[in-house]
Formats: C-alpha cells, structure tokens, sequence
C-alpha cells in the first residue's frame, strides 16, 4: 500500500516539475524502473492535461474578456482607452512587463523545438503546454514532439543513472 502511494506521489509530482521528481523518487525509496515508469507516465499525463486546460482557459478568458468589455460602462472603456494610449504615446510601441519580454524572447529565439526541449526540465510542464497551445495550437506535432521529448529527457536520467549507480539504490 505504501507504495502505491509513494508511485501515485511522484507520478503527481512529475506532471508538475518533471525534472526534480527523478531523484524525489530514488530518495523516498521507489527502485529504478518504478521511478522510470512513474515519472515518464506522469510527465506525458501532465502535458497531456495542461495542453487542454490551457486550451480551455485561453477560450474561456478571450469570452470572458469580450462580456466584460461590452457590458462595461462607456467611462470604463474611454479611461482604459486613455491609459493605454499614453502609455503606448511615450514610447510609441507596447509596453511589456518583463514576463512578456522574457516569453517573447524565448519564442523568437528557440521557437517551437526551443519550447519543446526547454519544457520539461527548464520551464516546467505546465508553462511549456501554455505556451504550445497559445503560440502553436494548429500545429499538427505538437504532442508527438513533447512526448518524444519527455521520452528523450527520461533517456538522459537513465544514461545518467548508469553513468553514476551509486547515486541510484
């Protein structure tokens, strides 16, 4: 029973941050082809349910937006009208927030496969599946690739694994 509650643990663990939960699962005690299985399977599940939730969200926010924007009051739209101008007027370009600046830097530098490859250990599973699903959401290889990718980062925690076993029980 214990350990199917610490496998379920890092499987949850893995949909969230895949690259801290390989050595969390060696250390609470599950044995190297558990912790590979738990975290492979959990990292595809992550990505799997936050490319649609996301899907989900961005449509929801873009409906929610529109209804709060036409039943606002006509004051609200014109002061919101003004803010922005004046702050686009100073610069005469968007204003970015250093979020914004650092997603569209990435996305302009690493593009697609950047994403792809930086999600499960840079990023996290979570803002890699956003970001595919609000910059790539019609490109067709979208899934494979992050599956491959999640395969291939399992692969580099196995040849790390056989490199280093003392490190693995």
């Amino acid at each position: 029973m214990i350990l199917i509650l610490k496998f379920i643990q890092v499987f949850l663990l893995a949909t969230v941050k895949y690259v801290l939960t390989f050595p969390f699962a060696i250390l609470i005690g599950l044995n190297f082809e558990q912790t590979l299985i738990a975290v492979t399977l959990g990292g595809i599940a992550g990505f799997f349910f936050f490319y649609h939730f996301s899907g989900f969200a961005i449509k929801q926010f873009h409906h929610v937006k529109t209804f709060i924007w036409i039943f606002s009051p006509p004051s609200f739209r014109k002061k919101y009208r003004q803010v922005i101008s004046w702050r686009r007027s100073l610069t005469g370009e968007k204003v970015f927030t250093k979020r914004n600046r650092f997603i569209a830097r990435f996305r302009s530098k690493y593009g697609l496969p950047g994403i792809i490859i930086a999600s499960p250990v840079v990023l996290s599973l979570p803002i890699g599946a956003f970001l595919l699903n609000k910059y790539y959401p019609n490109h067709k290889l979208v899934m494979p690739y992050m599956i491959l990718s999640i395969l291939s980062w399992s692969a580099v925690f196995i040849a790390f694994a056989l490199i280093f076993p003392n490190l693995v029980r």
